[in-house]
């Protein structure tokens, strides 16, 4: 459904055992086919937020809701059912090293949804040539280059089409290269109603892309502010 909320987060303080979080109260929405840009400096914070979108930050005020749905009034499975409409490139802590990046990228999806595991893969199989992988990597993240782990981030964040996309940071300390096929598939993901969270320290990589950004923020200590682009 055009302008359907999917993640709205209002008036949202964190608990004050959260580390990088600034205590003050976080406002956020994004429709389904919005693309939002946060210019954000610190990413320890933006990482913070992403996780504070996805119902992974206790509150003491306010609310977070997706599709709906208080993340805090849910329990399991309904809630990793929940997450599982996702679809995340995290600037950290987003691998496990002792797997490879091809299981890394089939096991979220694996895990929330019931496809075909054979019909998954031909899906990874598709976004990886399309971000110029040969194929799916079976090298560990350890053994793999920066450029190849950023797209398969992307084509993971990607994988059995997630309603929301939470982007952290998602083509920068890669190649520029690797920008022409992500906007290429946003821009595919928001004509199919997806909403896109995207996280930068550089918001000229988002000048070709300008036309489908719907809002521009800036995360600082004093919370999200809206920006204007001259």
């Amino acid at each position: 459904m055009a302008n359907k909320i999917l993640l709205e987060v209002h008036e949202a303080k964190p608990s004050f055992e959260e580390n990088y979080l600034p205590p003050v109260a976080f406002n956020l929405k994004v429709r389904a086919g919005d693309c939002v840009i946060i210019e954000a400096r610190d990413l320890e914070v933006a990482s913070a937020l992403a996780d504070l979108c996805t119902g992974m930050v206790l509150l003491r005020e306010g609310s977070v809701h997706f599709k709906g749905l208080d993340w805090f009034a849910l329990k399991e499975p309904r809630l990793s059912a929940l997450r599982g409409n996702i679809g995340r490139v995290f600037q950290r802590n987003g691998w496990m090293d002792m797997y490879s990046i091809a299981i890394n990228i089939l096991l979220p999806s694996l895990h929330h949804t019931n496809i075909d595991e054979e019909k998954l893969a031909d899906q990874a199989m598709v976004l990886c040539h399309r971000f110029g992988l040969p194929g799916l990597p079976m090298d560990t993240p350890r053994e793999a280059t920066v450029i190849d782990l950023a797209r398969a981030a992307c084509v993971r964040a990607l994988l059995g089409k997630p309603d929301l996309l939470i982007l952290e940071y998602p083509a920068e300390g890669s190649s520029a290269e690797l920008m022409s096929p992500l906007l290429e598939m946003l821009n595919t993901a928001q004509n199919r109603g997806v909403g896109i969270l995207c996280f930068t320290r550089q918001l000229s990589l988002w000048d070709d892309y300008k036309e489908r950004v719907t809002q521009w923020m800036r995360l600082q200590e004093k919370g999200l502010t809206s920006i204007r682009l001259g």
